[in-house]
């Protein structure tokens, strides 16, 4: 007390005013800008088709949607898979997730001016590290925000490859996903599909796994998941700074991943397709392209997709050029297709 009179009551403890005017943290949805997907998965695993039904039940309930698609090669085959789906800005000659990465600002803004959306998705060529990718769209947040990292897995190629097919650039592409698409899961047994979803949690215990047939989902749960992360005013896992380990950043260059594109003038049967295939070698992980295809009622354009050990001919897109992609390690093809006189070469 002393004799300076009553004693002065001790200052409180300063707290700041949650609610003070002026000091509203926006929720990342009202900054206006749009969400950018970013959907990545092997070669082969299905990616394009499970975008189509992804565009289908957005627009279907009008969430009008933009695709950014990456292609490995010279040639871009799903760009003009999609034509007609939505409006699509292509980066093919290079993988955004290294040579193209320049590219994507500039092809992003074309997309984003051409048509007003609230989201995009960007679909990475089958061999991009998404740690690789997210280092660029960390540059983009001035055009965009964050949004899911989903990945793509073939069941059948990884059920095949036991503990060998998490390797790579596919175990990279599993660790960062916040969702897995386990697809063609109705092309292995029960059992099977399970062992292989076990091995997946082990991998990214925070992942969301969703079975797919045929490229479909729950897409609503898809939807749920993505809301749930938007409600806790926080970004999805993937996108979160983190020390690369040992692996994480590993390129399809140093895996020794090529491109070799064969133009066609002539037809060709199922016949020399396997051949070519079978002539590329064991190396081969990818192969596609625009055909004119001898059947037994004639020729017709088609689509060849082969992946996995699995060959399959789709109707072909009008007004395309004839040629096939080869994408794989040590690739051998011959200059020319069976009975056609123009030139393949190598990329």
């Amino acid at each position: 007390m002393g004799d300076g009179g009553p004693a002065r009551p001790e200052p409180e403890t300063r707290r700041p005013l949650a609610r003070l005017p002026l000091r509203h943290r926006p929720r990342p949805e009202e900054s206006g800008l749009p969400v950018l997907h970013v959907l990545t998965g092997f070669l082969g695993a299905g990616k394009t088709t499970f975008l189509r039904r992804w565009l289908d039940f957005l627009h279907g309930r009008e969430r009008y949607t933009g695709v950014i698609q990456n292609e490995f090669g010279e040639i871009g085959l799903d760009a003009a898979l999609m034509r007609g789906d939505t409006q699509v800005e292509a980066l093919d000659e290079g993988c955004v997730c290294c040579s193209l990465a320049d590219s994507l600002r500039p092809g992003l803004l074309r997309l984003v001016e051409s048509m007003p959306a609230e989201q995009f998705i960007l679909e990475t060529t089958g061999l991009a590290n998404p740690a690789n990718v997210m280092a660029s769209l960390a540059e983009l947040s001035d055009i965009v925000r964050p949004g899911l990292v989903i990945t793509v897995v073939d069941a059948l190629d990884l059920t095949r490859a036991g503990d060998a097919g998490l390797r790579g650039v596919r175990r990279a592409q599993a660790e960062r996903a916040d969702v897995l698409v386990v697809n063609k899961a109705d092309a292995v047994e029960p059992a099977a599909l399970e062992a292989l979803m076990e091995r997946l949690r082990a991998l990214n215990g925070q992942a969301l796994l969703l079975p797919a047939r045929h490229g479909s989902i729950a897409f609503a749960e898809l939807d749920a998941f993505h809301s749930a992360w938007l409600d806790r005013r926080g970004t999805p896992p993937s996108h979160r700074p983190t020390l690369p380990r040992l692996g994480e950043a590993v390129t399809h260059t140093e895996e020794g991943y090529a491109s070799a594109a064969l133009r066609l003038s002539g037809p060709l049967s199922e016949a020399d397709v396997r051949a070519l295939i079978e002539k590329a070698g064991p190396g081969l992980a990818r192969a596609k392209g625009v055909i004119d295809l001898v059947t037994g009622e004639g020729i017709v354009p088609a689509v060849a997709q082969y992946a996995a050990g699995r060959l399959a001919f789709e109707p072909a897109p009008e007004d395309e050029e004839r040629y096939l992609v080869f994408i794989g390690t040590d690739l051998t093809l011959p200059e020319t297709a069976p009975g056609d006189p123009a030139s393949g070469r190598l990329e």
